[in-house]
């Protein structure tokens, strides 16, 4: 089988040894395109059916090309890494969110805001304290802890309907945990920091309970997402990345995390 890698690093090693050929693509190497309503992805201007499986790491602010070209690719019946909607639904915070609650989901209380106007009367909708997280062209460019909701109308300061928007959520402490679900398999790592924020300075392989894997699945298959990351604090689905870093689960779990993708790649784990 082959496999074609999206992705701007260079790297093909990690996969070469599950595939009998690997090829590295950036994303302006990729033209979706229809014809005659037949959808096709050229790749350097060969088309997209060359290859038996994909696996792309796509950017949250090209979520809209990346939605097109992940759709047309799944038309073609490939397999691929992440589906569309479900790499969309994860790149699309302020909609992510929504998605999981109506999935009954558990996930903190949030509430987004694409203006300072928006933010006046907040606290009818939101209780202290809150995390506030900015951002811009669906990329996160700032956090921060606030231990008063009063104290949102100080962060929200200058904020303008367009390209940016701000997630408050209600704040509650517990385990921090990065897990990596990969088909029926999750492999979490623990964070070990005492801040508030999600760090990757002191993250140790530790086995979730199972109440927690359960709650880390059932954000997964919400998303229809079979190879995706979440961030679980106690019992909450804080956040959920569709292009995990599967090098840093390889090195602190100690698990062949590429040949693992490459089995759900491949049909042969569910």
């Amino acid at each position: 089988m082959d496999l074609l890698r999206i992705s701007d690093s260079e790297t093909e090693e990690d996969f070469e040894n599950f595939f009998e050929q690997v090829q590295t693509k950036s994303l302006d190497q990729l033209a979706p395109q229809v014809i005659d309503q037949v959808p096709d992805v050229k790749v350097d201007g060969e088309t997209v059916d060359k290859y038996d499986a994909v696996y792309a790491e796509i950017p949250s602010k090209n979520a809209v090309f990346g939605r097109v070209l992940l759709e047309m690719i799944e038309e073609k019946g490939i397999p691929v890494n992440i589906s569309s909607t479900s790499f969309f639904t994860a790149a699309k915070k302020n909609y992510l969110y929504h998605v999981l609650t109506q999935k009954n989901i558990e996930c903190p209380k949030t509430v987004s805001i694409a203006s300072e106007k928006a933010a006046r009367g907040i606290e009818r909708h939101i209780k202290g304290p809150v995390t506030a997280r900015r951002f811009e062209e669906l990329e996160e460019v700032e956090s921060k802890k606030l231990d008063t909701v009063e104290s949102i109308q100080g962060f929200t300061e200058g904020v303008e309907y367009g390209e940016e928007f701000i997630l408050f959520q209600e704040y509650s402490s517990g385990d921090k945990y990065y897990c990596l679900v990969l088909g029926d398999k999750v492999i979490s790592l623990k964070d070990n920091t005492e801040d508030w924020k999600f760090s990757k300075d002191k993250l140790k392989y530790s086995n979730i309970s199972n109440d927690k894997k359960e709650i880390v699945q059932g954000a997964a298959n919400a998303l229809g997402a079979d190879i995706i990351e979440v961030k679980l604090r106690g019992q909450e689905v804080v956040d959920m990345n569709p292009q995990p870093d599967l090098q840093m689960y390889e090195r602190k779990a100690g698990q062949d995390v590429h040949q693992n993708v490459s089995q759900v790649l491949k049909g042969e784990q569910k």
